[in-house]
């Protein structure tokens, strides 16, 4: 009977014209609602078709399609997509904001776009929308929730879990000449390490050259014990993961950076320590060679964006499939206590541009594609680079046949504790300076105590020059949110 007095609800809305500004949109669930809103708004204005348009991360060229031609269908609404590389992207939003021409409807970029584009007032808050079309987030994991929302107002929706996560190779580890050997090195069984220490271990002990008889096996080439980002623009996203096992905060109450302490310092040694164990190359490779370079047999672990897995296990020329072993990230021992924190160096979000001239319109094909009914073929969608992040996710027989059970249970853990990025106005710039000071104490031209403390100096111009007491107050929001769990400094 309630859905019934839904569906009148609707046809009578629907024929009337309207639904009125601030009553909820009728609907049994977001996707719904989101479809009821999007038909109401066209009849609002006076028109059955509408065509917008999506600066779209080129990645999701392939498989976003189709989830926009089923939006036409349902709505009457058509969004075409402009393509870009994720790295230009930025600049391009910012673009629009100097020339407000209300080219681009909706933005997708990643999670770190938010804080610049928000204040440069080229993306809309979204909470009016929201409060009408009652979203469904309250099951995304808290910090990764907290990423839609800038100084406390709703700017983008998501839909891509990319917490990074750990992978080993499950056959090197079963090697029972090898385990007893490792045993009774390291006094306990080789497996998911819970310590950056201890990943550093497998790394040194899963390492060899090409011809050596390696516990029972001959290597058919160089086997190299660990992967993990060095390269330019993308070593700093792996840092921050580091550093936020550790339990400090990036900068105290008044925007004072904590980096150049001992844990900032800890966490660049840990990652210069690993470094001996990967291809030399790693400094010049992004996901298109860290990739293939795991799934053609060439090292003993990566720590990647969880596609890795799925990707190892499919792609063309790979031949570890079946031996991939997946891990929640390692972590750091703080007082005492295994403290834990993937971060999230990617994750696409959807934002709403200012400057449309129908920004509802845009609103509600986000609250659809985000919707748990949408969102989640999205993420079973085999041509799709969307990956799991809520927890029914891990029930969701598609999905799981996508991505396998035992990956399924790792990537829920590592979703759970994952942080975000610096979340402020400037992230690239501070993103930057870090990376800079990264790659030189990575080839030893400085120490790492070096490293941070030109990184904490660089942030603290940052600051300066973007308005301490305006970063302060956007830092308070991220830390009373909750974004970095218990981490202390503030």
């Amino acid at each position: 009977m309630w859905k019934g007095a839904i569906v009148g609800a609707v046809a009578l809305l629907l024929a009337t014209g309207t639904t009125a500004w601030g009553q909820t949109v009728p609907g049994a669930t977001p996707s719904e609602r989101a479809v009821n809103g999007a038909k109401a708004y066209l009849k609002k204005i006076g028109v059955d078709r509408l065509e917008q348009t999506m600066m779209l991360v080129s990645l999701f060229a392939k498989a976003q399609p189709k989830y926009l031609e089923e939006w036409e269908k349902l709505t009457g609404i058509k969004i075409k997509t402009i393509e870009y590389g994720y790295t230009d992207i930025p600049s391009k939003i910012m673009a629009d904001a100097v020339a407000k021409t209300g080219q681009y409807d909706i933005y997708n970029h990643q999670m770190y776009m938010v804080p610049d584009a928000a204040e440069a007032g080229v993306i809309a808050p979204l909470d009016d929308y929201a409060a009408r079309g009652k979203p469904s987030f309250d099951d995304i994991p808290k910090t990764l929730r907290n990423e839609q929302y800038y100084r406390g107002k709703l700017y983008a929706t998501f839909n891509d879990g990319d917490q990074t996560v750990l992978a080993l190779r499950k056959d090197l580890l079963e090697l029972p000449q090898a385990r007893a050997a490792f045993k009774a090195k390291f006094g306990r069984e080789p497996g998911c390490p819970d310590t950056w220490k201890q990943w550093e271990e497998l790394a040194s002990f899963y390492n060899g050259k090409k011809g050596q008889n390696f516990y029972g096996i001959t290597l058919e080439k160089d086997l190299y014990g660990a992967q993990e980002y060095r390269a330019r623009d993308f070593a700093y996203r792996w840092w921050q993961g580091h550093y936020a096992s550790k339990g400090k905060l990036l900068f105290n109450r008044n925007m004072k950076p904590l980096i150049d302490g001992p844990e900032g310092v800890e966490a660049t040694k840990e990652m210069i320590g690993l470094t001996q164990y990967m291809p030399k190359d790693i400094f010049g490779w992004g996901t298109p060679q860290n990739y293939p370079f795991f799934a053609q047999g060439n090292s003993f672990s990566i720590s990647t964006f969880p596609s890795i897995v799925g990707y190892a296990e499919k792609a063309p020329g790979t031949v570890v499939t079946g031996k991939v072993l997946s891990c929640v990230v390692p972590g750091s021992i703080v007082k005492g206590k295994l403290v834990r924190r993937s971060v999230q160096p990617a994750g696409t979000q959807y934002m709403v541009s200012r400057y449309s001239k129908h920004p509802e319109a845009a609103y509600w094909f986000l609250q659809w594609f985000s919707s748990p009914e949408v969102g989640d073929r999205a993420v079973a969608d085999p041509a799709g680079f969307w990956d799991p992040y809520r927890p029914a996710q891990a029930k969701n027989p598609a999905i799981i046949a996508k991505f396998g059970e035992q990956f399924m249970k790792v990537t829920m853990e590592n979703a759970k504790i994952a942080v975000p990025m610096i979340p402020l106005q400037g992230n690239r710039e501070y993103f930057d300076a870090l990376d800079v000071s990264l790659q030189e104490a990575f080839f030893a031209r400085i120490t790492a105590e070096e490293a941070m403390k030109r990184t904490a100096r660089a942030w603290e111009k940052i600051t300066d020059d973007i308005g301490r007491k305006k970063q302060a107050e956007a830092w308070k929001t991220v830390v009373e949110s909750g974004s970095y769990f218990d981490a202390e400094g503030y």
